[in-house]
């Protein structure tokens, strides 16, 4: 899968020949913010002053580089380097420049890289920098933060705005390659501060970025005041939102070095992550993948749209045409409509036996859409919309019917990809009521659809992070059809069905077509009253989840719930931060499987 965004490791190898190795190296020299005995100083930095972890306890500069550079051989069999004077803020006094010089001197270095503050540029400082890059390529990277004055006064910054500015501006004047620190999460700073930092950067000559995720250490002032009143912080899937965002601001061409900040277990108060460095990493790729992001679509808006209608041709009637996914492969099923292979999942969407078929006789006709609409307007919550034949076939009730009911559907997906093929290849039928294809295309390019009694709206990413942005007691229907157990576990946990559960009205229903032990046991632990429905294309029916026990119509078999009850194959999929990939979230069921079977062997 291509990043889309530029990886400061792809930069380093297509700059370098291939990448390089920072080499962390601290001249404990302190900070010019904070008191001599080492008080004050910003709010969030803690007594080690981001000092990388590998060079405590080193005696000396020379043993630092030793170690860094002989870890970095044996592990990853690096063999070019970067100096990277990281703890504090690197000064330039000149009893302290011999120590840059002798420290390049000491090994063949390709770069170097050196940390510091806007305050801490004085016109010596500038001079000096000036001749190191005359010998060896030299980044500075500048501790901005963000470009709100206010914030930078709360959290004891020592500088403002300005300063930063400037120090960008002449250092890129001199040559000197500049990359900028930027903290998202800051107190008192909103989604809208953080755009204007974004925005404002990228307007710059700077040439990378490194983002970091607000953490709360301890030995902090900002820890003092968060035992007095917490303050809010955000969490994984939050902050994804944020630094994509933030990603999408900065110019294409420049290096995004670092996404999350790395904290010590033991002096990390919050936030408390539950997805590894790399687990997220790759959660941020997938999702910008997916919803066809990638850097530098909002730097410039009004290019960016132009370039993107230039690229998509339309169907002769002036409507955009969408190409589809490469991930996505048209299949032809028996009642003539089509679905998708998704190479990804290694799946269809639908049933063989017929993609309209399936969405009319698994989801519409056992919810009792039609019915329920004369009583009232409904609320529909499709979980994983793929296609948008569930919803389509909805709507479709509402278009054809004399009611003014209305039917309001919320769609939750994560790859944008597949509502822009469905545009494209779904087959209209004579027999439809209004332009599936057209709502289609509103849903890819706007996010909504409405026309008459029907309205449509698609919140795009993982349903487990959406699914608790929608408000409690909405939902009349929902449709969970997402793609098998065995590929896609994370939509199938009792956690995610407790979620479900709380946006639901008291007599709500949910439809699904999947009969899975492990789902319909984990159904009845998050609450449900759990039924089934007819069998459509296959043996066994589907899966009724009712609110009421009298929306149940036909029981489960007895000796199925007998199975759930009293064996193995009734434990339920479990994923309590909602964080889980598929394959943790099955290997957790085997590996509780089998503690279930050695306990009763013992027994």
């Amino acid at each position: 899968m291509n990043s889309p965004y530029l990886q400061y490791k792809d930069y380093l190898t297509k700059r370098y020949g291939q990448s390089l190795y920072r080499v962390p190296i601290d001249f404990d020299l302190g900070c010019p913010n904070r008191e001599v005995d080492g008080s004050g100083g910003c709010t969030f930095c803690n007594v080690r002053g981001s000092k990388a972890v590998q060079t405590i306890g080193k005696d000396s500069v020379q043993e630092q580089m030793a170690e860094a550079i002989r870890f970095a051989r044996n592990r990853y069999g690096a063999k070019k380097f970067m100096a990277y004077i990281q703890a504090f803020s690197a000064t330039f006094g000149e009893s302290q420049q011999p120590m840059y010089l002798d420290l390049l001197d000491a090994f063949d270095f390709t770069a170097v890289s050196i940390g510091t503050r806007p305050d801490c540029l004085t016109p010596q400082a500038y001079d000096f920098l000036v001749e190191l890059n005359n010998h060896i390529e030299v980044w500075v990277e500048l501790g901005v933060q963000t470009m709100h004055d206010q914030t930078l006064e709360r959290i004891n910054r020592g500088h403002d705005w300005a300063s930063s500015e400037m120090a960008i501006k002449k250092l890129n004047e001199l040559g000197i390659k500049v990359a900028v620190h930027a903290i998202l999460g800051l107190p008192g700073e909103t989604a809208e501060d953080f755009q204007q930092t974004a925005d404002t950067l990228a307007s710059l000559p700077i040439d990378a970025v490194k983002i970091h995720n607000l953490h709360i250490e301890r030995g902090t002032t900002l820890a003092m005041e968060h035992a007095l009143s917490p303050l809010p912080v955000l969490m994984e899937h939050d902050f994804a939102e944020h630094l994509m965002d933030f990603i999408r601001r900065m110019p294409p061409g420049i290096p995004i070095m670092r996404l999350t900040t790395d904290t010590l277990d033991e002096e990390l108060i919050a936030p408390k992550w539950h997805m590894t460095k790399g687990q997220f990493r790759d959660y941020v790729v997938q999702q910008m993948t997916c919803r066809e992001w990638r850097q530098g679509d909002l730097f410039n808006v009004e290019e960016a749209s132009s370039l993107f209608a230039a690229e998509r041709p339309t169907d002769g009637a002036g409507t955009t045409r969408l190409e589809a996914s490469s991930t996505l492969k048209t299949v032809a099923t028996a009642d003539g409509s089509i679905t998708f292979w998704n190479q990804d999942y290694k799946e269809h969407y639908h049933t063989p036996a017929g993609a309209r078929l399936e969405a009319t006789e698994k989801y519409i006709v056992p919810s009792k859409l039609k019915e329920r609409l004369s009583s009232g307007n409904i609320n529909l919550l499709d979980v994983c919309f793929g296609l948008g034949y569930n919803s389509l076939a909805a709507m479709d009730i509402a278009a054809r019917g004399t009611s003014e009911h209305q039917v309001h559907v919320t769609a939750l997906e994560m790859d944008r990809r597949v509502v822009s093929a469905a545009a494209q290849h779904i087959q209209p039928l004579e027999s439809d009521h209004f332009e599936w294809r057209k709502t289609l295309n509103e849903l890819y390019l706007h996010g909504q659809s409405e026309s008459g009694n029907r309205q449509a709206e698609i919140f795009w990413g993982d349903a487990r992070y959406t699914i608790t942005k929608l408000s409690p007691f909405t939902y009349d229907l929902i449709f969970l059809d997402a793609f098998s157990t065995q590929r896609n576990s994370e939509l199938w946990t009792v956690d995610f069905f407790r979620k479900l559960k709380t946006v639901m009205k008291p007599d709500g229903v949910l439809l699904t077509y999947c009969a899975a032990l492990p789902v319909r046991a984990g159904l009845l632990e998050a609450g449900f009253f759990v039924g089934e429905t007819d069998p459509v294309g296959r043996k066994r029916g589907g899966t009724i989840a009712a609110m009421r026990r009298d929306d149940v119509e036909i029981a489960l078999p007895a000796p199925e719930l007998e199975t759930i009850r009293n064996t193995t194959r009734g434990l339920p999929y479990r994923d309590p931060h909602g964080v889980r990939t598929n394959k943790e979230i099955l290997r957790d069921r085997q590996e509780r499987i089998l503690v279930e079977k050695i306990q009763d062997q013992a027994g």
